[in-house]
């Protein structure tokens, strides 16, 4: 039987900074993935760092910019709602799962996380409760029992992450998301499936809702700022 060769620690290291840096918006739609900076960066050869943006490109975390060169995909008003619509669909369906199959550990997991996440709001560190929050998300998907189901969930979370930048960007959102954690673990808990259901669809909503709001609304800014020049 042919052995299967070992993934690169280099490049695993390379790959998961890179995909840190876009979800937690160290690096922005559109932004170039420079193969130079990365060698220099991770101190690796250009190999691992080829390697690592291959994997980038087969994730779908970036596209062929000009020249062919890596850029960070840019996802549109239009495809986020798309997805968000998918997400709405599937994570009903999970929720049911994770409320008949979660034990008393994860439910402990889950309270120990939402602590670490009330502790980066404290501090308003981003990418720590960007992390965090993908802990919390893990381990429901993961209470689903089905491991095609919390892939997908995952994946499809990862690709947001333009609407969770703008949505935690406000303390007063973020604080929501503390609230609404609690509110799920307790409903968890007592095994209220229905509660469970609720609080899932209604976080989702929230979230793309929110940055769909933000894009329809016009900046007046200028406009009022010219008025009181004159």
């Amino acid at each position: 039987m042919k052995k299967v060769a070992p993934r690169s620690t280099e490049a695993d290291r390379v790959f998961d900074g890179i995909v840190g840096d876009i979800l937690s918006g160290a690096l922005r739609p559109r932004e170039r993935i420079s193969e130079r900076d990365l060698v220099s960066r991770f101190g690796v050869s250009r190999t691992p760092v080829r390697e690592a943006i291959k994997r980038l490109f087969e994730r779908g975390f970036v596209e062929a910019g000009p020249k062919g060169v890596a850029v960070v995909v840019d996802v549109g008003a239009d495809d986020l709602r798309k997805l968000y619509d998918l997400r709405l669909v599937l994570e009903s369906s999970a929720a049911a799962a994770t409320a008949a199959n979660i034990t008393a550990a994860e439910i402990e997991q889950l309270r120990r996380v939402n602590r670490e996440f009330g502790s980066a709001l404290a501090k308003r560190d981003l990418v720590r409760m960007l992390a965090v929050r993908a802990e919390f998300h893990g381990i429901v998907a993961r209470a689903t029992r089905n491991r095609w189901l919390a892939d997908i969930l995952v994946m499809l979370r990862e690709r947001s992450y333009v609407v969770r930048h703008y949505h935690w960007q406000d303390a007063g959102r973020a604080a929501q998301t503390l609230r609404l954690h609690e509110e799920m673990i307790r409903a968890l808990e007592d095994r209220k499936a229905q509660v469970y259901h609720r609080l899932v669809v209604q976080q989702i909503q929230a979230a793309i809702d929110t940055y769909q709001n933000q894009l329809r609304v016009p900046d007046l800014a200028p406009k009022a700022l010219r008025v009181a020049a004159k």
